[in-house]
């Protein structure tokens, strides 16, 4: 079950490309330490902080309200209530002979009232001492109004908010998610460069994947990345030297084979006797020789030299016209519109020209037709109506000199390399070849070729 749970949140939560798990590495971690301050803030700090606020303003609003209470007569009443409006920031008035339920009949108590409203009026409520009524929504939203029973009458008490309660605490918050916000933004500045060139890695080795020459890759980045340039460039040339040498030896190879070939060839015409059996099989064998080693190694030289280029597939597929034609089959293609892909012409052409040569063997039509896929990706499919492979020798028919039968080997004077070098000139491009049954019952060949 934690398998699967893990396996769920790495496909639906997970971001799935390193600059976003990166992010993802900051700024958790980031969020929850801002989490974690706003929660100790609100709960501790700034709850202590209004309350105690509060608590001083009950208690000067206590102290006039016991002078007050005391003052002899109304003169000596409104002479404490303009020294304290002058010496003050309290805005105070009296309401001679008024009752507190009366005064406070217009006054909507649980208005407005939040979390912080509650905790003003704890710290008045446990400092002063008789009966009050606090109006949190006054029309003037920078003060708050508290309404105190004396006996002379109610006494009125305007106090500026930010005396109840901190005014800092919006900012400290604005000062966090800026702060946080910026140091995000520089995050995402310095992820960014570090996954670039991971980034252009990856675009060179699948070039390089490919068939393109790509050329080495310049080490940048941090450490890590640098090594694994380091290492792709070591990978590129050891591959180039294989292919390199490969080349040059299947060439020397050629030539070794190619002169007692030719010699060969030569003895059996100046022996003559056309009618001598044995003769005529010497040459059958001497001409499937040379035809194997030609159509091997010709494939090999050229897959060495070539590179790729953009190349219009349709002067390709229009070229495979007049080789059916030769052979006595009709060809059909299809094309929705013009293709252009990066590939080595001649190394494609051969592979196109044996898939078409192998269905001439076997078929009276053949149907190719290409179909962009994407922004990626490019099918071509060459159909024919013969006896088709049966399923079970579909990838089979790839390994080299590989026949279904030997009598059919015979009939067509193949070689067995057709359909090999075919997936292996798909394979040099990035893309691949598999076989399926056709429309007509015959053979599909599918070409999957990177746009």
């Amino acid at each position: 079950m934690l398998l699967g749970f893990r396996r769920y949140l790495n496909r639906t939560i997970v971001p799935r490309s390193l600059f976003w798990r990166s992010l993802l590495i900051v700024v958790v971690p980031l969020l929850m330490m801002q989490l974690l301050l706003g929660f100790i803030f609100y709960n501790r700090h700034w709850d202590t902080v209004t309350r105690w606020l509060a608590y001083g303003v009950a208690g000067e609003v206590d102290l006039l309200a016991e002078a007050l209470q005391d003052a002899p007569d109304a003169d000596a009443r409104a002479e404490l209530l303009r020294r304290f409006n002058a010496d003050t920031d309290l805005r105070l008035a009296l309401q001679p002979g008024a009752r507190l339920a009366e005064a406070t009949a217009q006054v909507r108590i649980d208005a407005g009232r939040g979390h912080i409203d509650n905790k003003i009026l704890e710290g008045l409520a446990e400092r002063l001492r008789r009966p009050f009524v606090v109006d949190l929504a006054t029309e003037q939203a920078d003060r708050v109004a508290i309404y105190v029973q004396l006996e002379p009458g109610v006494l009125t008490v305007q106090v500026p908010r930010r005396r109840v309660t901190t005014t800092t605490a919006w900012l400290l918050l604005g000062w966090m998610v800026g702060g946080s916000v910026v140091l995000t933004g520089i995050a995402i500045h310095f992820m960014r460069l570090q996954v670039r060139p991971i980034r252009q890695l990856a675009k060179a080795a699948e070039g390089f994947g490919k068939g393109r020459d790509v050329g080495d890759f310049r080490p940048r980045g941090a450490l890590e990345i640098r090594q694994a340039a380091h290492a792709f460039n070591l990978m590129r040339h050891r591959i180039l030297r294989h292919i390199s040498q490969r080349t040059e030896m299947l060439a020397a190879v050629s030539h070794d084979l190619r002169t007692p070939l030719t010699r060969m060839r030569l003895e059996l015409e100046l022996l003559g006797s056309n009618d001598d059996p044995v003769l005529t099989g010497l040459r059958r064998d001497v001409e499937e020789m040379s035809r194997l080693v030609e159509e091997y190694l010709s494939f090999a030289r050229g897959e060495g030299r070539e590179t790729a280029e953009p190349t219009e597939l349709g002067p390709i597929l229009e070229s495979m016209r007049s080789r059916a034609e030769r052979s006595g089959v009709a060809l059909e293609i299809a094309m929705e519109r013009p293709i252009v892909l990066p590939l080595r012409p001649t190394a494609f052409h051969r592979c196109l020209g044996n898939l078409v040569d192998n269905a001439c063997h076997y078929a009276r039509w053949i149907g190719i037709s290409a179909k962009q896929q994407g922004e990626e990706l490019v099918e071509i499919a060459v159909e024919d109506d013969g006896p088709g492979i049966p399923e079970t020798y579909r990838e089979k028919v790839f390994e080299p000199f590989f026949r279904l039968n030997a009598e059919r080997a015979q009939e067509d004077g193949g070689t067995g390399l057709g359909l090999t070098i075919a997936r292996d000139v798909a394979l040099a491009h990035g893309g691949d070849l598999t076989l399926d049954r056709s429309r007509r019952g015959g053979l599909k060949a599918l070409l999957r070729m990177p746009a």
